[in-house]
């Protein structure tokens, strides 16, 4: 059963009225979640997926090919993405958002950043090298033609791959330490006074 509820917060980047809105939902095979999100006039946007189930620091890590295109990758703004072979790794900052997606929805994010990356340095051959090199090994695997790994880190166990091929495990108290959270603070204390 979904419910939803909304607070009224002060916006971090130009201080009007900015709307958290919640609301719970269930996925498959990992429990209830919240989701959060709020947008700006300003150009403020966040969005998140909270695990309202007490969860362990954890990684996911599965490797896929374009059959496992449809596999449920939850990431929350607290998630680490690394595809090793690409040598990417996306780290949550402060407008960190988070998403429910898919293998190839995540593969077609990193897809646009490195497309995009490749295109403004077309004036460094080797970075554009590298680019297109990135780009090729990205459509071989979505034609069938290799494999590649998914892995995320969160230090409070909001994320996963939903597979019965990923492989789970606990992170080291030293291991969540050192990953980057984008955790956002809503101070709603002065609204009403």
């Amino acid at each position: 059963m979904t419910q939803e509820a909304a607070i009224e917060s002060t916006c971090p980047l130009c201080t009007e009225v900015l709307t958290f809105k919640f609301s719970t939902d269930e996925i498959p095979f990992f429990g209830e979640i919240m989701l959060v999100s709020a947008s700006c006039t300003c150009g403020f946007k966040y969005a998140d997926t909270i695990s309202l189930n007490e969860r362990e620091a954890a990684r996911y890590e599965m490797e896929f090919d374009s059959s496992d295109f449809a596999t449920r990758v939850i990431r929350s703004s607290s998630g680490t993405v690394q595809i090793p072979e690409l040598g990417v790794t996306i780290e949550p900052g402060s407008a960190s958002e988070a998403f429910v997606s898919n293998v190839e929805g995540v593969l077609c994010r990193v897809e646009e950043v490195v497309s995009m990356a490749t295109k403004w340095s077309s004036n460094d051959p080797g970075k554009f090298e590298l680019g297109n090199r990135l780009l090729e090994m990205i459509d071989m695997v979505r034609r069938g033609e290799g494999k590649m790994t998914l892995v995320i880190d969160d230090p409070f166990g909001n994320s996963a791959i939903i597979s019965p091929r990923a492989q789970r495990r606990a992170l080291s108290e030293s291991e969540a330490c050192v990953l980057k959270t984008g955790v956002l603070t809503v101070d709603v204390s002065e609204k009403g006074s």
